[in-house]
């Protein structure tokens, strides 16, 4: 069996820009890295600001870019 290559995807501010204020927890995922189970703990755990659409969640951008940049600080943090 052959393994088939991971397409390699570069997430830049730029892109960021491009997505919309509210994210689907799909568009979430991408942009962040996380898988949707984590995406999912995140609209849980209250990490991120969230609203409904319908049925949907919607998760705030920027409150998704800041728990990243919480995270990033959080895991580079040295003693």
């Amino acid at each position: 069996m052959m393994l088939q290559p991971v397409p390699l995807r570069i997430i830049t501010p730029i892109v960021w820009l491009e997505f919309p204020d509210w994210l689907t927890p799909a568009q979430a995922s991408y942009l962040s890295g996380h898988d949707a189970d984590t995406v999912l703990w995140l609209i849980k755990d209250g990490s991120v600001e969230t609203r409904r659409d319908g049925d949907a969640w919607l998760i705030e951008k920027a409150s998704l870019y800041e728990f990243q940049e919480a995270l990033a600080e959080v895991l580079h943090w040295s003693t």
